[in-house]
């Protein structure tokens, strides 16, 4: 994983050269780091008590065009964990600023996911997904509804994907596997027991475990191939699914990896299916 230094780490450590008004903008972005993307210029403007054209100034001399690259920037910083995990929604917010907030927190996590993914990891999980004759994907919990969605994304392209809802089908797919197939392991926090005992299992069956999970976390501890992301720690009330948006994302590189590889097969897979469901809907008047 690359890990760059962040604008807030190089304020922290004095290594822009600001002016004095500059400044007052870099002390107050410091101290109220979760609330700055969610703020249009005017406001912070307000806030801090300088014109729009010194904060302009202060995004230029950080290494910014203007304001709306510093906020998009800075809010990378954030979906990487390294000023807030949370957003600083109030009860008596506006529903337009709810909105803001919201969306600025889950750009912020997609633009930054693919610093987090190995790109040789990648390469070898889509390999292994070529090499298989059977893929079961598996989540238990909140996991579980992004394990069926990765799974639907999956089997548009290949019919090799398998996924079971109920933890005892899983078990017994898992356990039918053979050397060379797959399993992908999917868990925000990778400690639940039932994902770790079926990971084990795979692995017993000479099957690749493929895990999209916390890293070092007992799940990761079980991986052949790791496509891991750090954990959303923070699941309280005003804490957006943004993690659940970069494991959908994680799945998007492998599918179209995949698809890039077998792009003939893939296609026909992808043309057939649409061709099913347009034929459903028009028997059964389905819009």
């Amino acid at each position: 994983m690359r890990h760059d230094e962040t604008i807030l780490e190089k304020l922290q450590n004095g290594e822009f050269k600001l002016r004095k008004s500059e400044q007052k903008v870099a002390n107050w972005v410091m101290e109220n780091a979760g609330e700055t993307t969610a703020l249009n210029i005017t406001t912070i403007a307000q806030k801090i008590g300088v014109s729009e054209p010194t904060i302009v100034r202060f995004c230029r001399a950080v290494g910014c065009k203007g304001y709306q690259e510093f906020k998009i920037k800075f809010a990378e910083d954030l979906a990487l964990g390294k000023i807030n995990e949370s957003i600083d929604i109030k009860v008596d917010d506006t529903t337009e600023a709810v909105k803001d907030k919201v969306a600025q927190f889950a750009r912020a996590a997609i633009s930054n996911v693919d610093r987090e993914i190995d790109s040789a990891q990648l390469e070898l999980a889509t390999q292994a997904l070529m090499d298989a004759n059977r893929v079961i994907v598996c989540g238990f919990g909140a996991s579980n509804c992004t394990a069926f969605d990765s799974f639907h994304k999956l089997f548009r392209m290949t019919p090799k994907v398998g996924y079971h809802p109920d933890m005892h089908m899983s078990a017994m797919a898992v356990g039918s596997l053979q050397p060379n197939d797959a399993i992908i392991a999917i868990s925000n926090s990778g400690k639940s027991e039932a994902l770790i005992s079926l990971c084990k299992l795979a692995r017993s069956n000479g099957a690749k475990v493929i895990t999209i999970t916390d890293p070092d976390s007992p799940v990761d501890q079980t991986a052949s191939i790791r496509l891991n992301i750090k954990k959303q720690v923070d699941t309280g009330l005003f804490v957006p699914m943004a993690h659940r948006l970069k494991q959908l994302t994680i799945i998007d590189f492998l599918v179209y990896n995949y698809a890039r590889l077998n792009e003939q097969d893939a296609q026909q897979r992808l043309q057939k299916t649409k061709t099913a469901l347009t034929d459903l809907k028009q028997q059964h008047s389905i819009i």
